[in-house]
């Protein structure tokens, strides 16, 4: 008897209403929470808060930081292979892929990033 009345006070418009608003919500979280892919052209390097080195992610290279760091850049991302920290933390972080990574080495003070050729991640209107 209680279904009948849940029925009777919905019309077909409101339960297509309804599933509308629950749709346009997934969506919209969905890519509100979608993480950016694209590539990065390069990496920034700082060491003691100052930018060192601005490394071009195109070409596979291996290159040493002379503070007990190496950095392996390949296919676009970049990691620490190396370091003389004793906790071995920035070796274990994983490749950089997104926007929100981040690696950074606290005995070397070092903060590896990246950075999109036009320096931009998001335009808001």
């Amino acid at each position: 008897m209680h279904n009948k009345f849940f029925y009777r006070s919905f019309s077909k418009a409101d339960i297509f209403l309804i599933v509308v608003i629950i749709f346009i919500a997934i969506f919209s979280s969905i890519i509100a929470f979608q993480k950016d892919n694209s590539k990065y052209s390069y990496a920034i390097c700082e060491i003691d808060g100052n930018p060192v080195r601005k490394i071009s992610l195109d070409k596979d290279q291996k290159i040493d930081l002379n503070n007990g760091m190496e950095l392996e850049v390949n296919k676009g991302r970049i990691r620490v292979s190396k370091s003389d920290c004793p906790q071995q933390i920035c070796v274990k972080h994983s490749w950089l892929k997104y926007s929100s990574d981040i690696i950074v080495c606290v005995p070397n003070r070092c903060i590896i990033y990246t950075e999109k050729k036009d320096g931009l991640d998001y335009i808001s209107r």
